[in-house]
């Protein structure tokens, strides 16, 4: 867990510990319980959105398929020229899984957005901001089998993890600018379609 978090209160200007930390009102923690969500709990905390199993489910799917494909992209570096169009294909599926559920996330968090067209966006939604976390907590994790008594392993660790509380805090940023009515979520057509003839 990073010593990093957003911390909830009310809207007073002031917070615990972090100066970096927003003030949210009316959140409340996710259950977390068989390690649903836990890759991002700490993000989880500055969302101000009912946690619902249902969006739970869903960032557990992402993680997962994220988990899936680092380990294919492991494989594809590894095999023979006859293995990797399969591997490749692999990867393809996995990546439009991975933006099918980002999608979902998505539709799941704008329902906590009142939308107004005459603020400027955000420069990526929050579902594609937690695609991100997940792919850096896995950077985290492959990382630190390989600390050992490697002492750039341990700096390069220390480096991730910064880069994560970095990226927890822009997201809790990014959900008050959402919910204040400063900003606006980005919109949500997509053009890339894998396994299509389209790009």
């Amino acid at each position: 867990m990073t010593k990093t978090r957003a911390r909830l209160g009310t809207d007073t200007g002031e917070s615990e510990g972090d100066p970096r930390a927003p003030m949210t009102t009316g959140v409340s923690r996710p259950d977390v319980a068989g390690g649903q969500g836990e890759w991002c709990e700490d993000a989880l905390a500055g969302i101000p959105s009912p946690y619902r199993p249902d969006l739970l489910q869903v960032l557990d799917q992402l993680h997962a398929v994220n988990s899936r494909q680092w380990d294919a992209e492991d494989r594809v570096r590894q095999a023979g020229d006859g293995e990797i169009p399969a591997i490749k294909r692999e990867i393809d599926e996995l990546n439009g899984l991975r933006h099918a559920l980002i999608e979902q996330i998505d539709r799941i968090l704008d329902a906590a957005w009142s939308a107004n067209e005459d603020v400027p966006p955000i420069t990526e939604s929050i579902g594609s901001a937690l695609d991100r976390l997940s792919v850096q907590k896995l950077r985290i994790v492959h990382t630190e089998r390989l600390v050992g008594g490697d002492a750039a392993a341990a700096e390069r660790v220390g480096i991730l993890r910064r880069q994560y509380d970095d990226l927890v805090w822009s997201i809790a940023v990014a959900c008050e600018d959402l919910v204040s009515g400063r900003r606006r979520t980005p919109r949500p057509e997509r053009m890339k379609l894998y396994g299509k003839s389209v790009r």
